[in-house]
């Protein structure tokens, strides 16, 4: 490629250069919105079913757990039919499961609806899209993962903001209703970025000299690839599920607790924003660093409930840190793996992620139901955020995305309806 032509390339209008990151980002943003906002609803249904907390967060770590079931069969399955396919079977299966949630009257429905159908609908969502975001890009993945994720704390934000008040003013079950509703709308969304991109070389096919050739389970780095993603995830969910309960708690109505989880998610984007061009221009490994450092700075501003002022800056912490934490693990997986095999491997690596989801989701329950508070809780995700740093300096992706650049070169974006 001459000069001319790369500074062409590198040129192209930005919605065509980042169409497939705006792709992947509408099913993000549809899918975590409505799921990591349970506790929104959760927090008004076991009063009106007069439920105990822990058996409400039992049930939806329980719907954690069921989506690991299916994420290494998802893997396979992206794999072999492609991601486009997987989303506009999945989405619109997820949106009218959404909707179902407002008729339930007993708790054992409400495990049937998450377990049976939302879990694997989630499950092959989350890996179709990652898919998509992860192979699309080899230069710039950094920012493209930040747009991407951007999208989801940006639809976060407004459909926190959103669902809280209509869970005040109407019900958990219009709240349900809603978000159905607004999870339709997100394969619209996807249909209107589901548009040709310039042709690129493909999915890459090398390699990294980390990545076993024959078996995933023999590589070290897979293994800690699946530690990070636990970890990642404990920051993530303890954010997104514990912030509206503590500040109920503490004396903060739903609807303001609500705005405020969607600040979280607002700052999330900034994470994101910035994490993407920082670990492009840096490492991963540095970004991931920075996140966790703003995390653990958030949540001791939290636990100590300081003045408005400051429990703003609390929320901004937290969602600016868990961004740039998620954006890195996910750029870092492009970097250590790649192929076929890609998509097999995040089916894993969403195992793992479920696991600390349902973890950090349940612990947060049971801890207040034991002692009253949240402060466990908040030392438990404290510990993730260092184990985190640990983690992914040894998996090394620097290394491993030096030793493809020079091998392979840096391929464009793929076409949606090719991953």
């Amino acid at each position: 490629m001459t000069a001319a032509d790369e500074a062409h390339r590198r040129h192209r209008g930005f919605l065509s250069r980042w169409r497939v990151a705006f792709a992947s980002g509408i099913v993000l943003a549809t899918v975590f919105g409505v799921v990591e906002g349970f506790s929104i609803f959760y927090s008004s249904f076991v009063i009106d079913l007069g439920l105990d907390r822990a058996q409400a967060s039992g049930m939806f770590a329980g719907y954690l757990l069921a989506s690991t079931v299916a994420g290494p069969f998802a893997g396979r399955v992206v794999g072999r039919y492609g991601a486009r396919r997987i989303v506009l079977i999945f989405l619109p299966l997820f949106a009218a499961a959404v909707a179902a949630a407002s008729l339930p009257t007993e708790l054992w429905q409400f495990y049937l609806l998450y377990m049976v159908v939302l879990a694997p609908a989630t499950t092959m969502l989350v890996v179709a899209s990652q898919v998509i975001i992860t192979s699309g890009y080899a230069e710039d993945r950094g920012r493209a993962t930040g747009i991407a994720y951007a999208c989801l704390g940006v639809g976060n934000f407004l459909l926190f903001s959103l669902l809280a008040l209509v869970v005040q003013e109407y019900g958990w079950r219009a709240g349900y209703l809603v978000a159905g509703c607004l999870a339709a709308l997100g394969t619209v969304g996807f249909l209107l970025m589901d548009r040709p991109v310039a042709a690129g070389t493909g999915i890459e096919e090398t390699q990294t000299p980390k990545e076993s050739a024959t078996n995933l389970f023999r590589s070290p780095v897979f293994w800690l690839v699946c530690l990070a993603a636990l970890t990642a995830s404990v920051t993530d969910f303890f954010t997104f599920q514990t912030i509206v309960p503590f500040l109920t708690t503490e004396g903060h109505g739903v609807a303001i607790s609500g705005f405020l989880l969607g600040m979280t998610g607002l700052s999330y984007s900034g994470g994101q924003l910035l994490g993407g061009v920082l670990s492009d221009r840096t490492t991963r490994e540095l970004t991931a660093a920075v996140g966790a450092i703003a995390f653990l700075a958030g949540i001791s501003l939290l636990w100590v409930l300081p003045p408005t002022p400051l429990l703003v800056l609390a929320i901004l912490l937290l969602g600016s840190g868990v961004g740039m934490i998620i954006g890195a693990r996910i750029a870092a997986v492009g970097d250590l793996f790649s192929g076929a095999r890609l998509a097999r491997a995040i089916g894993f690596f969403q195992v793992a992620s479920a696991i600390g989801s349902a973890f950090a989701t349940w612990f947060g329950g049971f801890s207040y139901s034991t002692t009253g508070s949240y402060g466990l809780s908040f030392v438990v995700a404290g510990g993730c955020a260092l184990l985190w740093i640990v983690v992914i300096w040894l998996a090394a992706p620097r290394r491993a995305a030096a030793t493809r650049t020079a091998a392979t070169g840096t391929p464009e974006a793929v076409p949606i309806g090719g991953t």
